[in-house]
């Protein structure tokens, strides 16, 4: 839960980088030709990629997830493994989500696979449980929650200070197609980084109720390693990959958790996803869940 929060909080907002760092034009690669070179700066792609963010009606996204988890003191390591297919409109926000999770134990020959699929939409938030083929209606504050994070989320100005302090670690590169961002972090600054951007987010408990979890969340997290590669296609300036890299340790009760996440998402079918409405058996079959 923890780590697809975050990958999803730090994905979401990356493309801020722009702005914080200097005027340079992209390196380019070693393949890359002359006339296909291009002089714009990472601000001027950034403003542009930005301004065509924002007027994205919708788009595709596939997700391949990988992530790891090891207890050294239990001798307990499990892998889990998610490809996700999802179609996306911004105005109403709707999600329509389908994918495979796989779960593995180290020293275990057996995997545990799970199909899942998932619709949110002004009509509700609807998930399908596998094991019985029953779907069920999540309650209508999570919508709303979710649609207002993803509100927050497009608004880079939240973060620019935020993100100033990577500059130092932040390439800008470019081959004959695409301009490709990238950045490697690690410390005290990203760890400050996300509990920023967390604290955007955390739903709201209460002033001190809210900070004390935040704080005790923080306080077992560490995140050693951040590395990001986001591709930016020079015509359109669409966004069409984000590839993230993420090495952090939790410690619960004195146990101490290693985890790993490597994240692959590819966007496609800009503008193209039709209206995303739930099957109405699927709306008059489902169970409605409580908080």
């Amino acid at each position: 839960m923890h780590m697809k929060k975050l990958a999803q909080l730090t994905a979401a907002g990356v493309l801020t980088m722009g702005l914080a760092a200097c005027g340079q034009t992209a390196e380019p690669t070693p393949e890359t030709t002359e006339e296909q070179t291009s002089d714009m700066t990472l601000e001027e792609v950034f403003d542009r990629s930005m301004e065509v963010s924002s007027e994205t009606k919708s788009l595709s996204a596939k997700i391949d997830m990988n992530q790891s988890m090891n207890q050294p003191s239990q001798d307990l390591a499990m892998e889990t493994a998610s490809v996700m297919d999802m179609d996306i409109t911004m105005d109403p926000l709707a999600i329509h989500q389908k994918g495979t999770t796989t779960m593995k134990m180290e020293g275990s020959e057996e995997e545990q696979a799970m199909n899942t699929e998932m619709y949110m939409t002004e009509q509700g938030f609807f998930m399908n449980d596998e094991t019985t083929g029953q779907w069920v209606k999540l309650p209508s504050e999570m919508y709303e929650q979710i649609a207002q994070m993803s509100e927050q989320q497009s608004d880079p100005s939240q973060q620019l200070k935020q993100l100033e302090a990577f500059k130092d670690d932040f390439t800008f590169e470019q081959t004959d197609s695409e301009y490709v961002l990238k950045l490697s972090a690690s410390g005290k600054k990203f760890n400050a980084l996300i509990e920023d951007q967390m604290a955007q987010f955390m739903p709201e408990l209460g002033g001190e109720e809210s900070q004390a979890a935040l704080d005790e969340m923080m306080k077992a997290m560490n995140i050693e390693k951040v590395d990001y590669t986001i591709n930016i296609d020079k015509e359109s300036f669409q966004t069409t990959a984000v590839d993230m890299m993420m090495d952090m340790t939790m410690e619960i009760e004195g146990e101490k958790m290693e985890m790993n996440q490597v994240m692959n998402a590819d966007y496609s079918n800009y503008n193209g996803v039709e209206t995303i409405t739930v099957p109405e058996e699927v709306v008059s079959g489902a169970q409605e869940m409580q908080l």
